[in-house]
C-alpha cells in the first residue's frame, strides 16, 4: 500500500463514522425493532461500517470456523461483546456525530447504495446457485465501505468536491494514492479468513474483461457493483457485462435485479434511510458525497461520561480474569480502533509486572523501578499513559522493555496503566502506526476511562477471590475445631465399648456362641474410628472442587445470563421446565456452569435468529442400574441430518474452549456424565445431558465406604 493510502486508513477512526441513527435507539430500548428485522444482530448487518468493525474485531476472539463464514463471525463478536458494550459503542458513535455537526444526507445515500449492492449480490448468488447468498450480501454491502473513511481523511473533501461518479472517484483515488476505495477496504479486512471478501473489494472497479478465469464470487461481486451504478457504462452495457460475468440469461438477470431493487427499497424503509425511492433509480451512476465534520469537535468525550454513569462496570461485569481481558480487547477495537493489547499483570512490589503469556510464549518479568525507568514509572503510577514513538529513545531502554515495545520507524508503542483505588493493577501495551497517534491522543481521556474501568473490575475480582479464600480458611479452621471436638466426644464411648467387648470375651471364653457377634461389634467400632479419621482429614465443601449445587437454580441463572448476553439480541425466547424434586448435587460448579453455557450457545447457533429454546430437568433416570439427572436443551431451529450431527462431535483440534458439541461432550464426561444429540432437518435439535446423581460429597481417595 502506498504511503498516502496508508495515512488515509491510519488517521481516520472507524468508530467516528456515522452509523444508522436507528441502531442506537433500538439498542437503548427507545425504539422497537422494525417489523421484519428479527434481532439487533440482523439490524447491525445493514450498516457497512459496523459490519466492517465487527469483522475486524472477530480476529480478537475464537470464532466458529467452517460453514457460516462472515455471518457467523459477526454473530460471535456480538455475542462476545454483550449488550452493554454494543450499547456503549452505538451511544459513543451517535454522540460524536452530534458534536461534529456533520450533514448525514450523503451517508443516507451511501447506506442506500450499499444496501442495494448487497441485495443485488444476494439475488445474483441465489439465481446462479454457486455462491452463498448470505456471504454475497455481506460482500456487496462492503464493496464501498472505505468511501466515508477516505472522505474523512486528508484530501477527501477535494476529491468529492465536483460530485464525481463512483467510477470517476476511483480513478481520482488511484491517481492520488495508488489505490481506489475498494483496495483500501480490502486492506482493512487483512486476515486469512477474509481472503474471499477482501478479493471482492480489491478487484472492484477492474476491467470486466479481466474476470474470464476469476472465481465465481469475484465475478458476482463485480456484476453487483456494475448494476448498482458503480461502473462507467450505461444501463444496457451494465446488463451485458453482468450477463457475461454471471452467465445468467437476460430474463433471469432482469428478474434478479427487479427483486433486488424491491428488497433494497423495503430494507431502506425498515432502517429509516431517507428518500430511498429517489436514491436508487435503475441504472443511474452512484455519486458519493459526504458532509465534512468539524475539524475540532467539542472536547466533552462520550466515553468518559459513560464511565461516570457506570456503563463500563456493566461491560466488564461478567466472567473471570480471562473474560475481562477479552472484553478489554473488544472494547479497545470497537470504541477506539486499537489492536489487541498485550497485558502485563502487577506482581509483588508494585512496580514489577509480568506479561500474560500466550500459549508457547516465554515471558520475562519487567521491573519499572530499575534505573533509567523512574520517569516512566512515575508517569504510569499517576494513571497517565506513556508513549514511545522514537526508535532512538527506545534503544536507550532496558532490553526487556525494548522487546515488549517493538518500536520501529512508523510504529508507536503505548503503555496504558489500568488503575483502581489500590494503585496500578496491570498495564496494557498497544502497538499501532505512528500516523494514528494524533487521533488517539485526542481521545486520551477516553482510553484512560476504558482502562480504569478494567482496572477497577480487576480489583473487585481480586477482592472477591480474597474474601472467598478467607471464607475457605475460616471454614477449614472451624471444621478442624469441630473434628477435634467430635474426636474428643467419641473417645470415651469408643474406648468403653472396646473394653466391654474384651471383658466379655475373657468371661465367656473363645468358644462362646456369641464370639462371632462380638467380632462384628468390634469391627463396626473400628469402622467408626476409621470414618472419624477420614472426617478429620477431609476439607470442608467450600474448598473442595465438588460443591453442593441446586441444579434448577443454576439453570435459571445460566439461562438468564445467556439471554442477556446472546439470546435477546437474536430474538430467541426460552422456556424452562424444571423438576422440583431434584436433590442438590455434589459436582464441580465451574465445569457444570461452563457446560450449561456451552449447550445454550450451541442451541442459539442452531436457531440463528428469531426462535425458541426449551430447557428441562428431570430426576432419577435409571441407566444400567445407575441413577442420573437429565438435562434437555431443545431448540426449534433448522435441524441437521445424521452426518452433520456426527461431524459436530468430531474434535476440531483447535485446543480452545469454544462452545462446540465436542467441547461440551468432553466437559460432560469429565463430570462422569454423557451428552447425546438428536436432530432432524426442519424439526430442530435436542441435546440430552445426563449427570451422575451425586447427592453426597465424593469420598476422598482410599476412603472406606460407609
Amino acid at each position: 500500500m502506498t504511503a498516502p493510502a496508508a495515512r488515509a486508513i491510519d488517521c481516520a477512526m472507524l468508530s467516528g463514522l456515522p452509523s444508522l441513527p436507528l441502531l442506537a435507539d433500538v439498542a437503548l430500548g427507545l425504539r422497537a425493532l422494525p417489523a421484519g428485522v428479527p434481532s439487533l444482530n440482523a439490524l447491525l448487518r445493514h450498516d457497512p461500517a459496523w459490519v466492517l468493525r465487527l469483522l475486524r474485531a472477530s480476529q480478537l476472539i475464537a470464532t466458529p470456523a467452517g460453514d457460516g463464514g462472515a455471518g457467523r463471525r459477526i454473530d460471535a463478536v456480538i455475542d462476545a461483546c454483550g449488550h452493554a458494550l454494543i450499547q456503549v459503542a452505538l451511544l459513543d458513535g451517535r454522540a460524536r456525530v452530534k458534536r461534529s455537526g456533520v450533514d448525514l444526507a450523503g451517508h443516507h445515500a451511501f447506506w442506500a447504495h450499499s444496501i442495494l449492492s448487497a441485495e443485488i449480490a444476494r439475488e445474483l448468488a441465489a439465481a446462479g446457485g454457486r455462491c452463498d447468498p448470505d456471504e454475497s450480501f455481506i460482500a456487496g454491502l462492503l464493496l464501498d465501505v472505505a468511501l466515508p473513511l477516505l472522505a474523512a481523511a486528508p484530501g477527501g473533501g477535494e476529491r468529492h468536491a465536483h460530485r464525481p461518479t463512483e467510477h470517476e472517484l476511483a480513478a481520482f483515488e488511484t491517481a492520488y494514492g495508488g489505490e481506489h476505495h475498494g483496495e483500501v477496504g480490502a486492506a482493512l479486512l487483512s486476515a486469512e479468513w477474509s481472503a474471499g471478501l477482501a478479493d471482492a473489494l480489491r478487484f472492484s472497479h477492474a476491467d470486466g474483461g479481466l474476470f474470464v478465469d476469476a472465481p465465481e464470487h469475484l465475478r458476482l461481486a463485480r456484476a453487483a457493483e456494475e448494476l448498482a451504478g458503480g461502473g462507467a457504462t450505461d444501463t444496457s452495457q451494465q446488463r451485458a457485462l453482468a450477463q457475461r460475468l454471471t452467465g445468467l440469461s437476460a430474463d433471469a438477470l432482469d428478474s434478479a435485479l427487479q427483486a433486488a431493487h424491491s428488497r433494497a427499497l423495503e430494507r431502506c424503509r425498515l432502517v429509516e434511510v431517507d428518500a430511498a425511492d429517489t436514491l436508487l433509480p435503475v441504472g443511474a451512476p452512484y455519486r458519493p458525497t459526504f458532509g465534512i465534520a468539524d475539524a475540532q469537535p467539542d472536547d466533552s468525550a462520550a466515553l468518559t461520561g459513560f464511565a461516570r454513569a457506570g456503563l463500563f462496570g456493566q461491560v466488564y461485569a461478567r466472567g473471570d480474569e480471562s473474560a475481562l481481558w477479552t472484553m478489554l480487547k473488544l472494547a479497545s477495537a470497537l470504541l477506539l480502533d486499537l489492536p489487541a493489547p498485550q497485558i502485563l499483570r502487577a506482581g509483588q512490589g508494585g512496580s514489577a509486572f509480568m506479561p500474560i503469556a500466550e500459549q508457547g510464549d516465554v515471558v520475562q518479568r519487567i521491573d519499572l523501578a530499575q534505573a533509567g525507568l523512574e520517569g516512566v514509572w512515575r508517569q504510569l503510577s499517576s494513571g497517565a499513559a506513556w508513549l514511545c514513538s522514537d526508535a532512538r529513545e527506545a534503544a536507550a531502554l532496558p532490553v526487556s522493555l525494548q522487546r515488549l515495545l517493538r518500536v520501529s520507524p512508523g510504529q508507536t508503542g503505548l503503555i496504558q496503566p489500568l488503575c483502581s483505588e489500590a494503585g496500578v493493577e496491570a498495564l496494557a501495551l498497544y502497538h499501532f502506526p505512528a500516523s494514528f497517534t494524533p487521533a488517539l491522543m485526542r481521545r486520551g481521556d477516553e482510553l484512560r476511562a476504558l482502562a480504569d474501568g478494567a482496572g477497577r473490575a480487576l480489583h473487585q475480582q481480586q477482592l472477591r477471590l480474597r474474601e472467598l479464600d478467607e471464607l475457605r480458611q475460616g471454614m477449614a479452621e472451624q471444621y478442624a475445631v469441630h473434628a477435634r471436638q467430635l474426636r474428643a466426644d467419641l473417645h470415651t464411648p469408643l474406648g468403653l465399648m472396646r473394653h466391654q467387648i474384651k471383658s466379655m470375651r475373657l468371661k465367656m471364653g473363645a468358644d462362646s456362641m456369641v464370639d462371632s457377634e462380638l467380632t462384628v461389634f468390634g469391627d463396626q467400632i473400628e469402622r467408626i474410628d476409621t470414618v472419624l479419621r477420614q472426617f478429620e482429614g477431609r476439607p470442608p465443601d467450600v474448598s473442595a472442587d465438588a460443591q453442593r449445587i441446586d441444579l434448577n437454580q443454576l439453570m435459571e441463572q445460566t439461562v438468564a445470563e445467556v439471554e442477556e448476553r446472546v439470546l435477546r439480541a437474536r430474538s430467541i425466547s426460552t422456556e424452562l421446565h424444571l423438576d422440583a424434586a431434584l436433590p442438590p448435587l455434589h459436582l464441580p460448579l465451574g465445569v457444570l456452569r461452563e457446560l450449561l453455557h456451552a449447550l445454550l450457545a450451541i442451541s442459539a447457533e442452531q436457531v440463528g435468529t428469531s426462535g425458541r429454546i426449551a430447557v428441562s430437568t428431570a430426576e432419577g433416570l435409571n441407566l444400567n442400574g445407575a441413577l442420573f439427572v437429565e438435562v434437555r436443551v431443545r431448540d426449534f431451529g433448522r435441524g441437521m441430518d445424521a452426518g452433520r450431527v456426527a461431524g459436530l462431535f468430531a474434535p476440531d483440534g483447535s485446543g480452545g474452549n469454544r462452545a462446540t458439541p465436542a467441547h461440551a461432550l468432553a466437559l460432560a464426561r469429565s463430570l462422569g456424565g454423557s451428552l447425546s444429540c438428536k436432530s432432524a432437518v426442519g424439526q430442530g435439535t435436542v441435546f440430552q445431558l445426563l449427570l451422575p446423581r451425586t447427592t453426597r460429597r465424593p469420598a476422598a481417595a482410599g476412603a472406606v465406604p460407609l
